[in-house]
């Protein structure tokens, strides 16, 4: 909710300083960007635990209950693999970054990694919560597409 408020913030500010003030910012697009990837890599995990994520039931309605245990079983595996796997390398390149201490570009610089460390957070906890989902220790929705 904070990154939301302030991109909307920044984009507010950044309209009226442009247009009414002919004083455009430099900060408010990069403070966007970077609101944006923390907003949605802590957004993620939580939509996982809930298992609210989009879910496309085209094949699971023809499937048999059965079948359709096996399919759910299947796409949390991969998913979970998926998202370990994302947040192995996305890891690897924020610690790289972190200590070849590279910042990102000016006028609003910053040290990469400070933005870069919710990308692995965000996929670790998600595949931790597809984990869970397989040992059946995770709540899951009432609206989950691929229910058994």
């Amino acid at each position: 909710m904070l990154c939301l408020a302030a991109i909307v913030c920044a984009f507010c500010y950044e309209v009226v300083s442009r247009y009414f003030l002919n004083a455009p910012t430099e900060w408010a697009s990069p403070l966007v960007s970077f609101a944006l990837v923390a907003m949605i890599f802590l957004a993620m995990p939580e939509l996982t635990r809930r298992a609210a994520h989009i879910a496309i039931n085209t094949l699971p309605d023809y499937l048999s209950t059965r079948h359709r245990a096996i399919l759910l079983t299947l796409v949390r595996v991969i998913a979970a693999v998926a998202c370990l796997l994302a947040a192995w390398f996305s890891g690897n390149e924020t610690l790289d970054q972190f200590n070849q201490q590279i910042w990102t570009m000016p006028p609003f610089a910053a040290p990469k990694w400070i933005i870069s460390i919710f990308v692995p957070y965000g996929m670790l906890s998600s595949g931790i919560y597809f984990l869970r989902h397989l040992a059946g220790s995770a709540p899951a929705s009432a609206g989950e597409g691929l229910t058994a």
